[in-house]
């Protein structure tokens, strides 16, 4: 498995955090860590989330099928640069 850390702005609404966790279910991806924390708009939140994909698998394609998502406003793989500077 290799780590990817990536950093979304989802809708405050019930079930949102579950759609999204139901999308890596489904998809084989482990979650390493989450984080969520309610912006300033009090309509959105942040979530930064460390998950696992099978050796040689692109995060490319999962921020694809997240920022499908109705819930998801805005999704990005943060490159390897700045992940090695927060710890991940």
């Amino acid at each position: 498995m290799t780590r990817h850390v990536l950093s979304m702005v989802l809708r405050n609404v019930p079930g949102a955090l579950a759609r999204v966790v139901v999308l890596f279910s489904s998809r084989g991806v482990d979650v390493e860590s989450l984080s969520l924390d309610p912006t300033e708009r009090g309509d959105v939140s942040r979530m930064d989330v460390v998950v696992g994909l099978p050796a040689g698998r692109s995060p490319d394609q999962l921020v694809k099928q997240l920022s499908r998502l109705v819930d998801v406003k805005s999704v990005v793989a943060v490159a390897d640069s700045a992940r090695n500077q927060i710890g991940a």
